[in-house]
């Protein structure tokens, strides 16, 4: 039996998906609804328990091999158990057969909010999870005993490895670990090959994509010149393509991950990153889920996965190193505006007007400034921008918008806005972060009453202001008093603080 887990955000269309399918029934789960419609006005009533998550949608495919024989009574039992099994044991599901294929199989659609807390439930290593149940559910309903076709093509961690995983996310889930268990370095380079696969890229940008990650990358040649096996090292360890997997090997990157190859073309070009490699750049490729098949009007991005350990760190760092007040940030951080990812890079999620995800700007505060670079760039998010809208109603239009060089900056514009005006501002305020002044909303700002143009005092912000103002003729340029606004802030605080010391020292020599 094989299983394959989708995460996305709406019941719907999936649900009119599976509905739709011919000869599909639904045959089991615990919900009232009998068909797409009532189904998905079901399923709100968990998603109200929890209206800050996201990926709620939680899709699964279970097929049976071909010489297993299943009615449906039997089929809805194995569904119900395996959803206990996988930790959904408070949560709405329901289950339909499809007879759309050779496979016969079911489809399960769950909400990840638990009904008894609200909480979503727990997704640390599903896959290893699942195809532990899976062979489980074979052995007791004497089914075929098969793989799945992951693990034909990839090496699967080691009996010890498996049991430290379930070991540490049963700690992690009863409070014992901060946070969940970490993938080897064998699985966290098969991860990254995965990730830089991803497009189908031709061998020699995969190789760099896989450099600029940290890995290491070995290809050896034969004596005519022609690419032959590869290998990667990461983290002082080495692994063959042949240890990792069949799908890891050079072939097998031509023929299972679609790596275009032309030894013409490429050889050349691989014999020189493997002589001169580029730079690791400190990246978090985004965690590996598939999108819930169904129509899309535009690409989805998945952000880099957030270290929750590490949010009171950001916290205070915000607070006491860069003078943004704690409501301030507890409320961006609830809003899902910043964050800390796995890397320890901080992550500034960029929206488009729409209010959807767009893309991430990340941000490393060992740096000598605010700039940020982009999260990642080989993909095409829809356009979109890190801002935040403060002041008025929700539902009132932008009246005015600040446009700032970084998220650093455009947190502190907006923090001395809300001083200047001893609170939130009157009007409904928008602050952006300019990271292209090529892809501005220049329509939308039209209906605006005031632009600024609050770009830090230095020559980059000068010359983007310049770039900006032709393009929306109407826009003031404000400019900070010293180089950033944060350092207004900043020299702000420190006045205060001097302000306080001086009346100390008053209050002692009057009481001598």
């Amino acid at each position: 039996m094989i299983g394959k887990q989708i995460k996305g955000r709406g019941f719907r269309k999936l649900l009119d998906y599976l509905e739709s399918r011919t000869d599909a029934q639904l045959i089991g789960g615990n919900m009232s609804g009998r068909n797409a419609r009532e189904l998905a006005q079901e399923f709100r009533l968990s998603r109200q328990l929890n209206s800050q998550a996201e990926r709620v949608v939680y899709h699964v495919s279970l097929s049976a091999a071909k010489d297993d024989q299943l009615d449906d009574e039997k089929w809805s039992e194995i569904g119900s158990r395996y959803m206990k099994e996988m930790g959904f044991d408070a949560n709405q599901f329901v289950i339909f057969r499809h007879h759309n294929t050779d496979d016969d199989h079911i489809h399960i659609t769950a909400s990840r909010i638990r009904m008894d807390t609200g909480k979503l439930v727990h997704d640390s290593w599903d896959y290893v999870r699942s195809e532990k149940v899976l062979r489980q559910i074979e052995i007791d309903y004497n089914l075929v005993q098969v793989h799945g076709s992951k693990e034909k093509l990839k090496r699967t961690p080691s009996t010890g490895q498996i049991r430290r995983i379930r070991r540490e996310q049963e700690e992690f889930e009863l409070g014992q670990r901060d946070s969940p268990p970490k993938r080897t370095t064998k699985e966290e380079i098969q991860f990254l090959i995965d990730y830089a696969s991803f497009d189908h890229p031709q061998m020699p940008e995969f190789i760099m994509i896989l450099q600029s990650a940290g890995i290491n990358v070995r290809s050896g040649f034969t004596r005519n010149g022609k690419s032959k096996g590869i290998s990667y090292e990461k983290d002082g360890q080495a692994f063959s393509g042949t240890q990792l997997g069949a799908a890891y090997t050079f072939p097998g990157l031509q023929k299972h991950k679609k790596i275009d190859y032309q030894p013409q073309r490429d050889d050349q070009r691989i014999q020189q990153l493997l002589l001169n490699p580029v730079k690791s750049l400190p990246i978090d490729p985004p965690q590996p889920a598939l999108e819930i098949v169904q129509p899309e009007t535009k690409p989805q991005f998945t952000p880099p996965a957030e270290d929750e350990s590490l949010w009171p760190t950001l916290k205070n760092y915000l607070t006491e190193k860069r003078g943004i007040s704690s409501a301030f940030v507890e409320a961006l951080h609830d809003q899902g505006l910043t964050y800390v990812d796995q890397q320890q890079a901080v992550v500034f999620i960029k929206w488009d007007l729409d209010r959807e995800k767009s893309g991430a700007l990340i941000w490393h505060t060992r740096s000598q400034d605010n700039l940020t670079v982009e999260y990642d760039k080989t993909t095409k998010p829809s356009p979109g921008w890190f801002h935040l809208r403060l002041g008025g109603k929700p539902g009132d239009k932008i009246e005015r918008v600040f446009l700032c060089d970084t998220p650093i900056d455009a947190l502190s514009c907006a923090e001395m806005d809300m001083i200047a005006h001893k609170g939130l501002p009157p009007v409904r305020t928008m602050y952006m972060v300019v990271d292209d002044p090529n892809n501005l909303p220049v329509e939308y700002f039209k209906t605006a009453n005031r632009i600024v143009l609050a770009f830090n005092n230095n020559a980059q912000g000068h010359e983007t202001a310049q770039v900006v103002k032709k393009m929306l003729p109407v826009a003031e340029r404000i400019a900070p008093e010293g180089l950033t606004w944060n350092q207004m802030i900043l020299e702000r605080r420190r006045q205060k603080q001097l302000e306080v010391q001086r009346q100390r020292q008053f209050d002692d020599e009057l009481s001598l």
